[in-house]
């Protein structure tokens, strides 16, 4: 019987050196140095003249490079993914990889065993994606940001610290009754919830809004059911719908706005509303196959599956994805307050990882979390301070560390120096010069420096500990 873990790092380096491949192709330089993630944006527009001629030719063998790899591997990488233990997490709430994405899928490094990543590729081949006036550009971003977990792919790890799963999401999306229904039925349940009406299915919401406009869009002001791209979850309806606009205006197609300028209000705020719930679906899919505890990295998108949660509280008690601890962790280690753990750099996880660190770090935490009353698990910046709080606890062993590291090595030299001292008074004693006057030097020089190194060492190994990094990370933000 072959390792599903070797198989799985064998599926996952063919996947990523697709994409570097791919990624050079169209662009002429590897994603690193092709920019920052947060440059990509001006880098791409001041390129394009260059990219645009090189790029189809790329696309064109991207897809068929990663269809023969879907086609033979796609089903059996699944499969194999869900035989995987550990503290797993599953990214969803959308189907891009970004720079948010990237930034929760390291920082939850530090504490989990696997963080499974839908494909973010695999959508922009599954269909033509009409709707999207940039599409090319979104993949070959998509790919720039996928690619700066290269290294962590490329690692030997016990467990795959990272696994890019193939989701196959839109197909289903088209293909699959199962899908299909399992969707309407999410979006009847949550708006039956909200409206306070027997809803069961997408077509019955529909309806029901198209009967009774005004109360509908009341009831999706009023429980915040709408929420546009990078708007925040409290914005009235009215800023909402305005923000989407602007933001459709700017990446989808003149088809797909022609359309949508010709729908009422009520319509176009419930197909925003799909929009966001759709990937909440495959969200609670993934984490129920892959036996995952769903990983959100935007405000948006917890706020939805909060939602989700309410609505479908029962499903997701029986399957076991409600930990209301292990939930609130995972937001509180997204908030604001500890985005300066995404500061740390791949190659430092990458060794952190290689000591595992990770299980005392997450041991610590849940610790932390578990003290607190259940009653408190839902608010998010109570939470949040706990684990701020015990991370604080841990630097301060950590200079406490260095503290004695440095007092010890203090009084060491100082008895050493004392040693030095009286060497020198050997001159006092004509009658031992000749036996002591030259090797006392040099053995206390080379007692000095053995304990120097020493000394330097056990800094060294005390700041690449998970603390000493924190430490520098937190001190550098």
């Amino acid at each position: 019987m072959q390792d599903p873990i070797k198989l799985i790092t064998e599926y996952e380096r063919t996947f990523f050196s697709i994409l570097d491949e791919f990624f050079i192709r169209a662009t002429g330089s590897t994603a690193t140095a092709f920019s920052t993630i947060d440059n990509f944006a001006d880098t791409i527009r001041s390129r394009a003249q260059q990219i645009a001629p090189r790029s189809w030719d790329a696309f064109v063998w991207l897809e068929e490079q990663l269809r023969q790899l879907y086609g033979k591997n796609a089903g059996e990488a699944f499969r194999l993914a869900k035989q995987l233990g550990g503290m797993k997490l599953v990214l969803g709430g959308g189907s891009r990889f970004l720079g948010s994405q990237l930034n929760s899928v390291s920082t939850s490094i530090l504490y989990s065993d696997t963080v499974f990543v839908p494909d973010p590729v695999m959508p922009w081949l599954e269909r033509e994606r009409t709707e999207e006036k940039f599409r090319h550009v979104s993949l070959i971003q998509n790919v720039h940001a996928l690619l700066h977990i290269k290294p962590l792919i490329d690692a030997n790890f016990q467990n795959p610290a990272v696994l890019v799963f193939p989701s196959m999401e839109k197909i289903l999306e088209d293909k699959d009754e199962y899908t299909k229904d399992g969707i309407s039925h999410l979006i009847g349940c949550v708006f039956s919830a909200s409206l306070d009406e027997k809803l069961e299915t997408l077509e019955e919401v529909l309806d029901y809004a198209n009967r009774n406009p005004e109360k509908f869009l009341s009831t999706v002001d009023r429980n915040h059911l709408f929420v546009a791209p990078g708007g925040p979850v409290d914005e009235p309806l009215v800023d909402a719908l305005q923000r989407y606009q602007v933001e459709m205006e700017t990446w989808r197609s003149k088809e797909w706005l022609d359309i949508f300028a010709r729908i009422p209000e009520h319509q176009r705020v419930f197909n925003g509303i799909c929009e966001r719930l759709t990937p909440q679906y495959h969200l609670l899919e993934n984490a129920e196959e892959l036996g995952c505890h769903p990983l959100m990295c935007l405000d948006q998108h917890a706020h939805y599956y909060k939602i989700v949660a309410t609505a479908n509280n029962a499903r997701l008690e029986k399957t076991g994805l409600i930990n209301p601890r292990t939930n609130a962790l995972i937001e509180a280690l997204a908030s604001q307050r500890l985005d300066w753990l995404g500061d740390i750099s791949i190659d430092t996880l990458i060794r952190l990882r290689e000591d595992n660190e990770n299980v005392g770090f997450r041991k610590r935490l849940q610790d932390a979390v578990g003290r607190l009353h259940e009653s408190v698990l839902t608010d998010i910046d109570k939470v949040a301070a706990e684990v701020c709080h015990e991370i604080t606890i841990a630097i301060a062993e950590h200079e406490k560390q260095q503290r004695d590291i440095k007092e010890k090595y203090r009084r060491i030299h100082g008895q050493t120096a004392v040693m030095a001292i009286a060497a020198t008074g050997v001159g006092l004693f004509p009658a031992l010069a000749p036996f002591l006057a030259t090797a006392a030097p040099f053995a206390l020089m080379t007692k000095y420096g053995y304990d120097k190194i020493s000394e330097c060492a056990e800094k060294r190994t005390l700041t690449k500990s998970l603390v000493g990094v924190l430490a520098t990370a937190k001190s550098g933000k």
